[in-house]
C-alpha cells in the first residue's frame, strides 16, 4: 500500500486532530476551558474543580461520575454561575451572607442533615456550598422577579429561559476540546461539519 493511499477513516481522523489544532486556540487561548464576557476559566481551574467533586463524593462513601461526565458537569456549572451572576446584576438582584446562612439552617432543620454532606454527594466540597447557596437565592430571586411563583412546574422551564436569554446577550467560548456552546444545563458538543457519517465506517 502507499503512503499516500490511506483509508477514509484514517483521513478522517487527521481532519478532526487538524481541526482541533486550530479551533482550539481561536477564541478560547491557550489554557482556557472557557471565556465568559473576556472572564477566562482556566482549563487548571476546571481540572482542580473535577478533583475537588470526585474527593467530596469519595469523602461521603457516593457514586462517582465518569470522568467525561464530571468535567461536562462543572464546566457547565462554572458558566452557569457567571450567567446567574450576569442575570442577577441586570436584575438588581442581591444576596447577603446573612440570607446564605439563614438558607443553610432551614434546610438542615427541615431535612435533619448537614447541607455540606448532602452536597458532597453531589460533588460539592465544603468549602464551595456558601457559594452553591449563593447561586440557587440568585435563581430563585431571579424567577420570583419574574413573577414564577416557585411552587409551580414552570419553574425548570422559566429558570432556562432566563438565564438563556441572558447568555445569548453576553460572549461566551467553550473550547471545541470540552463542547461548542452553552445552554442551561448542558453545555452542547463540538460537531466537525467535514465528518461525514460515511466517513465513519471502517474502510
Amino acid at each position: 500500500m502507499s503512503r499516500t493511499s490511506r483509508s477514509v477513516p484514517a483521513v478522517a481522523l487527521l481532519a478532526v486532530l487538524a481541526g482541533l489544532a486550530l479551533t482550539g486556540c481561536s477564541d478560547t487561548k491557550s489554557g482556557a476551558a472557557a471565556v465568559v464576557n473576556g472572564d477566562r476559566i482556566e482549563i487548571s481551574t476546571l481540572n482542580n474543580r473535577v478533583k475537588e467533586a470526585v474527593d467530596a463524593r469519595e469523602s461521603v462513601g457516593a457514586r462517582p461520575e465518569p470522568g467525561v461526565q464530571e468535567t461536562h458537569d462543572q464546566l457547565s456549572q462554572l458558566v452557569e454561575q457567571q450567567v446567574t451572576d450576569e442575570a442577577a446584576r441586570r436584575a438588581k438582584i442581591t444576596v447577603t451572607a446573612t440570607e446564605i446562612d439563614d438558607a443553610k439552617r432551614q434546610w438542615e432543620q427541615g431535612n435533619g442533615l448537614s447541607l455540606a454532606t448532602a452536597k458532597a454527594q453531589d460533588g460539592v466540597p465544603a468549602e464551595r456550598v456558601d457559594a452553591w447557596v449563593r447561586t440557587q437565592l440568585q435563581q430563585i430571586k431571579l424567577l420570583q422577579a419574574a413573577g414564577v411563583p416557585l411552587n409551580s412546574q414552570a419553574v425548570p422551564a422559566a429558570l432556562a429561559r432566563i438565564l438563556n436569554d441572558t447568555a445569548k446577550s453576553m460572549t461566551i467560548t467553550i473550547n471545541p476540546r470540552y463542547g461548542s456552546a452553552w445552554t442551561f444545563g448542558d453545555i452542547a458538543p463540538t460537531v466537525y461539519p467535514w465528518l461525514k457519517p460515511d466517513q465513519l465506517t471502517t474502510a
